[in-house]
This record gives C-alpha cells, sequence and structure tokens, in this order.
C-alpha cells in the first residue's frame, strides 16, 4: 500500500499541532506542588488528607500559554454521611501574600490597605464534577502589611457554585445585593481557626454567573459598612479554590485576572 507524501505530511502536522497543543499544559499531582503562572499560583493544596478512607488522586494543571488552571481529583472511594460534610482538600489558585509564615508574596500589588484595595476580579470558569465539593473565593485581610498566619483577621468566600454541600444555617443567614448580584449572606464575627480569632464571612449568590467580573471594592465597602472589616486592615491575597469531600470531576478557569 503506497501513502501519497500529502499524506505523511498532513500526519506530521498533526502530530505537531497535538504536540504544540501539549506543550504548554503543566501538571503535578505531588501533595502541596505549586505551578507558577505570571501573578498566580496554582497549589494541590492537601490540608486534611489524614481524613481519607481510600484511595485517591488530586491534580493541578496550567495551560502556561493560554491561561487556563484548575484541578481535577478522584475520591471516588469516599463516602460522606448525611448532613455530615468533611472536607479534605483545597486545591486553589493564589493571588497575593496568603498570610501564612512561609508563602512570599505573588505581586507586587498585595498586601496593600483597605483603602487602595480597588480590584476587579475577572473569571471564566467551569465545573464538571460529582459527589460532594465547592468552589469559592477565598479573600485574606491581616492587621500587618507584612502578614503571616498570627494576622489574620478576616476571610471572605463567595460561593462560585456547589454540590450537595450545604450552605449555613437559614436562620442564620442575611440577605443582600451586592454587585447586582442577590446573596444570602452568613457572618460570624468570632470564628475560631488554627490561627485564632477572625471574622468569617461567607456569601452564596442565588444564581451565581458561570463568568464575569466582580467588582470587589463593593464587597470591601459592604463589609467595611456593616463592621465585619476594618478600614485599617491590609488586603493580603485573593484567592480561589474547591473545599472537596468526594466524587470525581475537574473545575476549569477559562480566566482568572486580578485587574
Amino acid at each position: 500500500m503506497k501513502i501519497k507524501a500529502h499524506t505523511v505530511v498532513c500526519i506530521a502536522c498533526l502530530l505537531c499541532i497535538l504536540s504544540c497543543n501539549n506543550h504548554h499544559l503543566v501538571e503535578n499531582a505531588s501533595p502541596w506542588s505549586q505551578i507558577k503562572h505570571g501573578e498566580y499560583l496554582v497549589e494541590n493544596n492537601t490540608w486534611n488528607t489524614q481524613a481519607f478512607k481510600s484511595k485517591w488522586t488530586q491534580t493541578i494543571f496550567c495551560d502556561t500559554a493560554k491561561g487556563r488552571m484548575g484541578w481535577k481529583w478522584d475520591f471516588s472511594g469516599e463516602k460522606d454521611k448525611q448532613d455530615s460534610v468533611l472536607v479534605k482538600t483545597f486545591p486553589e489558585i493564589i493571588f497575593g501574600k496568603k498570610p501564612y509564615e512561609n508563602y512570599p508574596t505573588t505581586t507586587s500589588r498585595l498586601p496593600v490597605a483597605m483603602a487602595s484595595a480597588k480590584f476587579t476580579l475577572e473569571y471564566d470558569y467551569k465545573a464538571n464534577a460529582n459527589g460532594v465539593y465547592n468552589t469559592s473565593s477565598d479573600i485574606s485581610f491581616t492587621d500587618s502589611e507584612h502578614p503571616t498566619s498570627k494576622n489574620i483577621r478576616a476571610k471572605l468566600m463567595i460561593w462560585f457554585d456547589h454540590q450537595n454541600f450545604p450552605f449555613f444555617l437559614s436562620e442564620k443567614l442575611k440577605p443582600a445585593t451586592i454587585g447586582g448580584l442577590q446573596y444570602k449572606i452568613f457572618t460570624d464575627t468570632s470564628h475560631i481557626g488554627p490561627e485564632g480569632k477572625w471574622v468569617f464571612i461567607a456569601l452564596l449568590a442565588d444564581k451565581f454567573p458561570k463568568k464575569g467580573e466582580l467588582q470587589l471594592k463593593e464587597y470591601f465597602d459592604y463589609f467595611l459598612n456593616e463592621g465585619a472589616l476594618k478600614p485599617e486592615w491590609y488586603l493580603s491575597s485573593i484567592e480561589v479554590g474547591s473545599e472537596i469531600s468526594s466524587g470525581k470531576g475537574e473545575i476549569a478557569f477559562k480566566k482568572f485576572i486580578v485587574h
């Protein structure tokens, strides 16, 4: 059987295209591995792996040419009890200074004083997963421009989506409209974490768009007016990640850009 020269060329071109498409894709499945991409850091946060009862895998990825970042997991062997969700991991994208001792800032733009915290978060993401998980921001506020875990004073979680992952008790929720979106808001001003006492804020939208822009100053101003945030604090980091308990899937951010 003879193969024409142009057919060989076409096959070679196709293999080259496939190779080129994969050339910029970086993946890492090691616990606590990191992939740096410009001002952003993708981290394979596996903070509660001791809770696993079965074999599991979790991988972070970044297409350095297209800026697509995210994570995929297989926790198929994990079983959740009714009304009891046990988070095992929080793979995430970090922008800024995650307020812990061993994290340098990813950008010269953070940390910054609250008065200058005027950022827009542009995002475009897709979730293809089952089981129990959520995806949310994790925005940290500190009382120092050079923070460690001891300086955390508040965290703000805006839920992008969730599946079988319960929000907070309805009697403790407050409705509000911020940035044109209607939210249920949970605020705990006396939250106790491993780092000490800080303010925990969580927002769940009636319908959160899969892509768009969040004018973060509108959120900060709302909680400054409520007294949950303090004007003398600093914005330390803008992060997004998934609290994962079970199931299998992938979260991919085609865009995660802080302007």
